[in-house]
C-alpha cells in the first residue's frame, strides 16, 4: 500500500510539474500561476463527474476564468472605491457557482487564481495573452474531465459494486460461522453513497439517467437492502437455504457488474434457482420480516442482473426522456440567488465577498505593501459551515503561521523563480503523504503563499508579514461567526426539510403508481437526491456529536431505500391479481400515516402477510410493514431530539 502511494504521488508529481513548466513555456512567466492553479483545479474537480453536460460546464469554467481575470484587471486599474465594488461582485459570483447546497465546494482553485492575477497584474498590451491562459486552462480542465471521467460509471463505479459484493460475501461466510473478516455496514454504506454519487453527477440535465446507471441504481439498491438485513442483530434466523442461494447470486453478480462494456460478452445466470427458492419459501409458509425482506433484495438483485445481461452494449449510454420533468426540478421554480438567503451559496458568497473586500480595502487605502497576505489568509480560514471553521481555527491559524514562516524562509534563501517553484511543487508533492489536518494545512499553505510571490521580492521575516495574517484570522473568525452565519443546526434543519418534502413526493409518486399512472424517472430521480442528502447529512453528523441525530440520519435512509424498493417491485412485478385490492389497502394504511399508533395497522398488516398464499404479495406487504414502522421509529427519534434539546 506504501509503495503503491508513492508511485501514485511519484507520478501525479511529475505530471504536476510537466504541465507547469510547459504552460510557462507557453504563456509567459506572468501566467505560470493560471498554470499551478489550473492542475490545481483539474485534480480537485476529478471527483466529480461534469461530463453529463460537457459543453455547458466547459462555457461555465470558461466564463468563470474570464470573469476572474477581467475583473482583476479592473481592480488593478481603477480607482479604489469602484475597484471594490468590482471585487465584490467578482468574488461573490465564483464563491457562490462553486460552492454547493448538498455537495463539498470546490471555490479553492478559483480563489487562488483570482488572488495570485490580482496581486501579479499584468500591463495591457499583454492582457490578451493571459485571457488566452485562462481559457485554455478551463479546456484543459474539461478534457481531463473526458478522458478520466466519461466512462466513470464502468470504471469506477463497477469496482465499487463488486467491492460491496465481496462485502456481502464475506458477512454470509460470518454468519454461516465460516469466518470473521467481514466490513462493518458504515463502509458499506459509505461505497454505496459514492456509487450514487458517481450515478447523481451522471445524470443528464441533472435529471434523466442512462439506461446503464438505471440498471445500476436498482442493482446498489437491493445490495444495500441485502446488506441491511445480514447486519441486522438477528442475522442468525435467516433461513440456510436463503443463505446458500444469496452466496451464489452474490458471485453471478461480482461477474455479471464486472463486465466490460466494450467487449461483447454474456454470462449465464444458472448457478442459483430463485425461482425453486421462492417455492421452497412458499411451501414453508416463509411469514417472518427478516427472510421475506431478504427475499425481495435477492429477487431485486435477480432482476436487474437479468436486465443488464440483456442490455446491448450500444445501449449503455442512451437516455430514454421518457416523460417530463416535474416542476420542483424546473428553473423556473428553482429560487433566485438573491431570495435564497438562507442556502449555504449565498450565505459564503455574500461572506467572501464582504470579506474580501474588507480585506482588499485595507491593502489598498493603506498601502500595505504585504496586505495580499490579507487576503490569502482570509481565503484559506472563511469557509461555508461554521463548525467546521471553528473545529479546525486553532490548527489553521497555528499551521498558516508556520507555512508562512516556512516560506517565508525558504523564499529569503533561494532567490531563483525555477528553485522556488520547484520548492512550491516539492510542497504540494508531500502534501498527498499528510493525513493529519493541522500538518496538512503546513504544506497547502507553503504552496500557496509561495505560488502567490514566486516572481515577488522576499525579504527577511517581518512583524509586518505576521501582522497581515492576525489581521487575515481576526476578520475571518468574526466573519465566519457573525457575517451571514451557516451553521450545522442551519444546515440540518435544511436538509430535514429537503428529505420529508421529498420523502412526500415519494409517497405521492407510490400512491400514483398503485392508482395505475407511474413516472419511474421521477421516481429515481428523487430517490438519488435523496441519497446526496443523506450523504451530506452523514457528513454533518462527523461534526455533530448527538448520537441520537446519527440513528435519525440512519433510519431516514431506511426509510427511503424501503419506498424505493417497493415502488420498483409494484412497478416491475405483476402483482397476483387476487391480491390487487389487499396491496393497494395496506398501501394507503402506509401512506394515510399520521404520526400515531400503529399497534392496530401493525396487526392488520401482519394478518394480510399470514393469509396470503402468495410468496410475492407477502413480500409487498412485509416491506409496506417495514415501512410502516420505520415512519414510527423515525418520528420516535425525532421527538427524542426535539425533546433534548429544549
Amino acid at each position: 500500500m506504501i509503495k503503491k502511494t508513492i508511485i501514485t504521488n511519484t507520478i501525479t508529481f511529475i505530471i504536476v510539474m510537466f504541465f507547469v513548466i510547459t504552460f510557462k513555456s507557453i504563456f509567459g512567466n506572468e501566467n505560470t500561476l493560471i498554470g499551478v492553479t489550473t492542475i490545481t483545479a483539474t485534480l480537485m474537480f476529478l471527483e466529480r463527474d461534469f461530463t453529463a453536460s460537457p459543453l455547458k460546464n466547459v462555457l461555465k469554467f470558461i466564463g468563470v476564468n474570464l470573469l476572474i481575470g477581467l475583473g482583476a484587471s479592473l481592480i488593478v486599474a481603477s480607482n479604489l472605491w469602484l475597484g471594490l465594488i468590482i471585487n465584490f461582485i467578482v468574488v461573490f459570483i465564483f464563491s457562490y457557482i462553486f460552492t454547493y447546497n448538498l455537495r463539498q465546494p470546490l471555490y479553492v482553485p478559483f480563489g487562488l487564481q483570482y488572488l495570485f492575477l490580482l496581486t501579479t497584474p499584468v500591463p495591457t498590451d499583454r492582457l490578451d495573452i493571459r485571457l488566452l491562459a485562462l481559457i485554455f486552462g478551463a479546456l484543459i480542465i474539461m478534457l481531463v474531465q473526458l478522458l478520466f471521467n466519461k466512462n466513470k460509471l464502468v470504471t469506477s463505479g463497477n469496482k465499487i459494486l463488486v467491492d460491496v459484493c465481496e462485502s456481502i460475501e464475506n458477512k454470509v461466510c460470518c454468519i454461516k460461522g465460516k469466518s470473521n473478516n467481514y466490513d462493518s455496514i458504515n463502509n458499506i454504506n459509505s461505497s454505496i453513497d459514492e456509487f450514487r454519487t458517481i450515478v447523481y453527477d451522471k445524470g443528464e440535465s441533472n435529471y434523466y439517467l442512462t439506461k446503464e446507471a438505471k440498471i445500476k441504481l436498482n442493482i446498489s439498491v437491493a445490495l444495500e437492502g441485502i446488506s441491511r438485513i445480514l447486519y441486522s442483530d438477528n442475522n442468525k434466523l435467516i433461513n440456510l437455504m436463503i443463505l446458500d442461494t444469496l452466496e451464489e447470486l452474490v458471485k453471478v453478480a461480482k461477474e455479471v457488474i464486472s463486465i466490460n462494456s466494450k467487449e461483447n460478452k454474456t454470462i449465464q445466470l444458472n448457478s442459483y434457482n430463485i425461482k425453486k427458492l421462492l417455492n421452497y419459501c412458499q411451501e414453508h409458509e416463509i411469514n417472518d420480516l427478516l427472510n421475506l425482506q431478504l427475499l425481495e433484495g435477492m429477487i431485486c438483485l435477480d432482476d436487474t442482473l437479468e436486465e443488464l445481461t440483456k442490455l446491448d452494449i450500444k445501449q449503455y449510454n442512451v437516455v430514454d426522456k421518457i416523460g417530463d420533468k416535474s416542476e420542483i426540478f424546473s428553473k423556473k421554480n428553482i429560487k433566485s440567488f438573491l431570495t435564497d438567503t438562507d442556502s449555504p451559496k449565498y450565505c459564503y458568497g455574500m461572506r467572501m465577498a464582504i470579506t474580501m473586500t474588507i480585506g482588499l480595502f485595507l491593502m489598498e487605502y493603506f498601502k500595505l505593501p504585504e496586505g495580499r497576505w490579507i487576503l490569502f489568509t482570509i481565503l484559506s480560514l472563511t469557509t461555508p459551515l461554521y463548525e467546521t471553521s471553528k473545529h479546525k481555527i486553532r490548527y489553521r491559524i497555528g499551521s498558516t503561521l508556520v507555512g508562512s514562516v516556512i516560506i517565508i524562509i525558504l523564499f529569503s534563501i533561494f532567490k531563483t523563480e525555477n528553485i522556488r517553484l520547484l520548492i512550491v511543487m516539492l510542497a504540494g508533492y508531500l502534501q498527498g503523504y499528510v493525513n493529519e489536518y493541522k500538518y496538512k494545512i503546513i504544506f497547502v499553505t507553503v504552496s500557496a503563499i509561495g505560488a502567490a510571490v514566486i516572481v515577488g521580492n522576499i525579504q527577511e521575516l517581518t512583524i509586518e508579514r505576521i501582522l497581515m495574517v492576525a489581521i487575515g484570522t481576526i476578520i475571518a473568525i468574526i466573519a465566519n461567526k457573525y457575517l451571514f452565519p451557516y451553521n450545522l443546526e442551519k444546515s440540518n434543519e435544511q436538509l430535514r426539510k429537503i428529505y420529508d418534502a421529498s420523502i412526500k413526493k415519494m409517497f405521492k409518486e407510490l400512491r400514483s403508481l398503485v392508482e395505475g399512472k407511474n413516472n419511474p424517472e421521477f421516481i429515481k430521480h428523487l430517490f438519488v437526491t435523496i441519497s446526496i442528502i443523506e450523504s451530506k447529512a452523514r457528513m454533518n453528523k462527523q461534526i455533530d456529536k448527538n448520537q441520537n441525530y446519527n440513528n435519525i440520519v440512519n433510519e431516514r435512509r431506511y426509510l427511503a431505500s424501503n419506498i424505493y424498493e417497493l415502488y420498483m417491485w409494484i412497478y416491475r412485478e405483476s402483482i397476483n391479481s387476487n391480491d390487487i385490492d389487499k396491496i393497494i389497502n395496506n398501501v394507503k394504511l402506509l401512506i394515510e400515516y399520521k404520526d400515531d399508533a400503529i399497534t392496530n395497522k401493525v396487526t392488520i398488516i401482519q394478518k394480510s402477510i399470514n393469509e396470503s398464499k402468495n410468496i410475492n404479495t407477502k413480500i409487498i406487504i412485509s416491506t409496506i410493514l417495514v415501512i410502516l414502522k420505520e415512519l414510527d421509529k423515525l418520528s420516535q427519534l425525532v421527538k427524542l431530539n426535539e425533546k433534548a434539546q429544549i
